[in-house]
């Protein structure tokens, strides 16, 4: 009476059950799925923190008054800044869109008649969203003014070390 030994080929283990060719063709494909996922679950992320870092719109009416007076006389600088004559109009017109009132109006009509100093109005953008609204009026203006408007925008992003990411993000909303 000979007992008989197995080898395993006459019956498959369970490790050998789960690489079985059936089984290894839906592994990569569940992975694949699980990859595509996370990606998208990742963009998802970024774009909801693309949207807190740059919002969609700009809203004038829940700043300081200090700053929209800031942001009046800025306003003028951005318009004058390539020489354009309808950038004062764009402007004007971008200005009534987002919220301003009379007086931020008036404030950016009389610095347009007489333009304060760059230095001074520069100097007083203290504030990053208040530098950020400044340099979205500038891409706003430089659409009329050419290539100095758009030097100019670039100027104010450097000056005042605005973030990449934010930069860009007025950029792919602002500079069409």
């Amino acid at each position: 009476m000979s007992e008989r030994v197995g080898t395993g080929q006459d019956h498959p283990s369970p490790e050998r059950e789960a690489t079985d060719r059936r089984h290894r063709a839906v592994a990569p494909g569940r992975r694949q799925v699980a990859e595509v996922i996370g990606q998208k679950v990742l963009h998802g992320f970024l774009q909801n923190r693309h949207q807190t870092l740059m919002p969609l719109s700009v809203n004038l009416a829940r700043l300081p008054e200090e700053e929209r007076a800031v942001l009046a006389r800025f306003a003028a600088v951005a318009a004058r800044a390539g020489r354009a004559e309808a950038a004062p109009d764009r402007v004007r017109t971008w200005l009534s869109g987002v919220g301003a009132d009379a007086g931020l109006l008036a404030a950016f009509e009389a610095s347009l008649r007489s333009p304060p100093p760059l230095d001074a109005v520069l100097t007083a953008l203290r504030d990053p969203e208040t530098a950020l609204i400044a340099f979205i009026l500038c891409l706003v203006a430089a659409r009329e003014a050419g290539p100095a408007g758009w030097a100019f925008a670039d100027y104010v992003a450097l000056h005042r070390a605005l973030p990449t990411a934010a930069v860009r993000a007025a950029e792919r909303r602002y500079r069409t």
